[in-house]
């Protein structure tokens, strides 16, 4: 084979590689204006070359019985969103391009579940019920707006008044 030929069949194999990496990826100099945190935990990505990597551990009680978070919240098939999880332990994946504040509210937003300070799942608070968000032992009354922090042991409670 000649050198012209090695050289044009490098050439076509790197614009391959490099066509192909393009269709999948979102590129952040793509994005002409400034996304809000929920937009960059919705956005769906295979480039996880983070800037900002967390995790953070959650528990949902519910009466008393610890709720299962699922494995794999935030992650199909050709993509991942910044916010997901791999196991169904509790612990959430934050691998962002961009260090933000993330919430709770983000991370239920990926997962598609309801959560504020009247709702958990599909649990209301009523004249019996009420929420109680905890982070590292401590109530918080931050709720839905409680920023998820590395290491964090955040427990959120749907339980008797």
């Amino acid at each position: 084979m000649s050198k012209r030929s090695i050289f044009v069949l490098i050439f076509v194999l790197a614009m391959s590689v490099l066509s192909f990496k393009g269709f999948f990826r979102v590129e952040n100099s793509d994005i002409s204006e400034p996304l809000t945190n929920r937009e960059v935990a919705l956005l769906c990505t295979t480039d996880m070359a983070t800037e900002f990597h967390i995790h953070p551990n959650l528990t949902i009680i519910i009466n008393g019985q610890k709720q299962e978070i699922p494995p794999n919240i935030g992650i199909n098939v050709t993509c991942m969103n910044s916010i997901h999880t791999h196991e169904g332990g509790g612990v959430i994946h934050v691998e962002s391009p961009i260090q933000r504040d993330f919430t709770l509210s983000d991370f239920f937003a990926v997962w598609g579940k309801p959560f504020d300070s009247q709702n958990i799942l599909s649990f209301q608070t009523d004249d019996t019920h009420t929420i109680v968000v905890s982070v590292n032992g401590e109530i918080v009354d931050t709720f839905e707006n409680t920023v998820l922090r590395d290491k964090d042991d955040i427990v959120i409670s749907y339980q008797s008044k």
